[in-house]
């Protein structure tokens, strides 16, 4: 493991809209040692305006990602945990703050990337957001759970400052012996990724025709849900990847009438 450093968590705010919240999000970052925004198509907004609530934080602000989708703003990430308060109709994995930011200090050591993504300030992360995200975050409250933006990114950032510190002056635990099968020269998946995978999970399902209505279906996410927790490697990834592909393939050659033949794992022919 390497020593943690808050420069492996990125700060993700999808469409922000107003430059002095923006601003004091820099600020809370800034005060606990977090460096690294991305904003997900935010609306016309003049930045320089941040820094009326974000004190002597110009380097911040010269350091700003833009992107256009979140998709982008998660590039090279190997988790993402998405910040909501809204009750949902699909069962998502969740976690309570202070075990999403003691896992993403796991990850940051294991010398990986994390980030925290915060939604819009009136309506947050979309279902489809949440999508690309490891797990849903929930901050704990009493009844009235309506945090603005800027707090709940404080109060995220402070909690990982508080744990890191903590950590670092905690005694070392015994070293628990992990089952790992794995291949010595892969590596942990990325969130696109995985993502790739999913889109390519459900192009396969199309082509086999398993999709029955045109109805919503709550498949892919479940799909999603089992692959976040599964802890894929890239040659996994591309295992999958390719299973889809031949699985695609055998169906476009039974629309043509074209039978090929069945071998088994073991190499021999299936009769």
């Amino acid at each position: 493991m390497i020593p943690y450093t808050p420069e492996r968590i990125r700060i993700v705010l999808v469409e922000p809209e107003n430059p002095i919240n923006v601003g004091t999000v820099m600020r809370a970052m800034k005060n606990m040692g977090f460096g690294e925004l991305y904003l997900v198509h935010p609306a016309e907004m003049d930045m320089q305006k941040t820094q009326i609530s974000a004190h002597r934080t110009d380097d911040m602000l010269q350091n700003l990602h833009i992107c256009d989708s979140l998709d982008e703003a998660l590039t090279g990430v190997h988790e993402s945990y998405g910040f909501s308060a809204r009750t949902r109709s699909e069962t998502w994995a969740t976690l309570d703050m202070e075990s999403a930011v003691g896992r993403a200090i796991d990850i940051v050591r294991n010398d990986q990337q994390v980030a925290y993504v915060f939604g819009r300030e009136r309506t947050g992360l979309t279902n489809d957001e949440l999508l690309r995200c490891t797990c849903r975050v929930h901050i704990e409250t009493s009844s009235y759970s309506s945090l603005n933006l800027a707090q709940a990114v404080l109060l995220a950032v402070y909690a990982t400052f508080r744990q890191s510190k903590s950590a670092e002056d905690a005694p070392a635990p015994r070293p628990v012996a992990q089952i790992d099968n794995h291949l010595p020269t892969s590596v942990p998946a990325t969130i696109d990724a995985q993502r790739r995978l999913v889109e390519r999970i459900e192009s396969m399902l199309v082509d086999i025709s398993y999709f029955k209505s045109q109805a919503p279906n709550s498949a892919m996410h479940r799909i999603q849900n089992i692959l976040m927790r599964a802890d894929l490697h890239d040659d996994e990834i591309q295992l999958l990847m390719g299973i889809c592909a031949e699985v695609s393939n055998y169906a476009r050659l039974i629309e043509r009438g074209i039978r090929p033949p069945k071998i088994q794992a073991n190499g021999k022919l299936k009769t």
